[in-house]
């Protein structure tokens, strides 16, 4: 299983008009293949940070991820972002299993 976790951080305001275009880019994601989970949302605690959590079944499946037209537009709207930081990294697991 592959996760991709991160953040991105911007201007408040700048995030406030990106909601429609979060609900999409999870919708869209969600109904690729290989897609097990997929989370973009706004930091309760910081209305200027975008927190991003992905499960895929695998390598394969997240590099397809990224030739899709949705994740192109993605990356087209959140260009028009003034970004200041952005920390996303991907994790390759081997092992899971529930807390407790």
């Amino acid at each position: 299983m592959i996760i991709v976790a991160g953040k991105v951080v911007a201007d408040a305001t700048q995030i406030a008009g990106t909601s429609d275009l979060l609900k999409s880019m999870m919708a869209d994601s969600l109904a690729e293949a290989g897609c097990i989970d997929y989370a973009l949302t706004v930091d309760a605690n910081d209305p200027g940070t975008i927190r991003i959590f992905e499960k895929w079944q695998s390598d394969e499946a997240l590099a397809e991820h990224f030739q899709t037209p949705h994740m192109a537009a993605f990356q087209e709207a959140l260009g028009s972002v003034d970004v200041k930081s952005m920390d996303v990294k991907v994790y390759t697991v081997t092992d899971e299993r529930p807390i407790g």
